[in-house]
């Protein structure tokens, strides 16, 4: 539900871009002056979007979120600090607490149930699922890489993997003589399947769905 959350607000910010982009093509509404006063507030929704959908990644949304705030008051002139100059020195201080006290996680291990829900926000995910009785998983990759082995999971019947990436990468790896069916939606992404094709009708499918923006899914064996 929360990933389903982030990406409804990262969509609707893209609609809105494009529908301003688009009036101000047709000459229908002058969209260019709104959109250098209110760019930033794109970086900010981004970091509300990875704070909804993650709370465990709380410290990386509030630096997106700060930077944001930080780019629109000085877009406004309410303020000349350069917020680019502020993020490196975050990220360092941020990655270095995370080095010191971060606990170990499932997030890259082994699964045995038979579905899983991965996230990935500014960070990576590896993980193999190892079921008897694959029925799916749920993947969002948000600046981030995701990676499903599915090589030692049992297939017995059709299968849906819910993507969403965006500036990310998602990674699927799954077990040969597998059907793919591919229906995604990419914007400025794109997904790729390199696996095998000697396939027959009673072989198990997979069918890939989501939304794929600036990112990439890759589907190999």
């Amino acid at each position: 539900m929360k990933a389903y959350i982030s990406r409804l607000i990262i969509g609707i910010a893209v609609c809105l871009v494009g529908a301003m982009l688009l009036l101000d093509a047709l000459n229908l509404f002058n969209t260019s002056s709104l959109l250098a006063s209110w760019w930033p507030s794109l970086i900010i929704l981004g970091g509300i979007a990875i704070l909804i959908s993650d709370t465990k990644n709380y410290l990386w949304a509030l630096i997106v979120m700060a930077i944001g705030v930080i780019a629109q008051l000085r877009v406004l002139g309410y303020t000349d600090i350069n917020p680019w100059q502020l993020f490196w020195p975050l990220v360092l201080i941020l990655v270095g607490v995370s080095i010191a006290f971060k606990r170990p996680t499932a997030s890259n291990g082994e699964v045995k149930a038979g579905n899983d829900d991965v996230v990935a926000i500014l960070g990576g995910s590896d993980q193999k699922n190892m079921s008897e009785d694959y029925a799916g998983s749920k993947v969002t990759a948000i600046l981030g890489g995701a990676k499903i082995d599915l090589r030692k999971a049992t297939i017995r019947k059709a299968v849906t993997i819910e993507v969403f990436a965006f500036m990310g990468g998602i990674e699927l790896i799954v077990p040969r003589g597998v059907i793919i069916n591919n229906q995604t939606n990419a914007i400025l992404g794109g997904i790729e399947n390199k696996t095998d094709q000697e396939v027959t009708k009673s072989s198990p499918a997979i069918t890939v769905v989501g939304d794929v923006i600036m990112g990439g899914v890759e589907i190999k064996n």
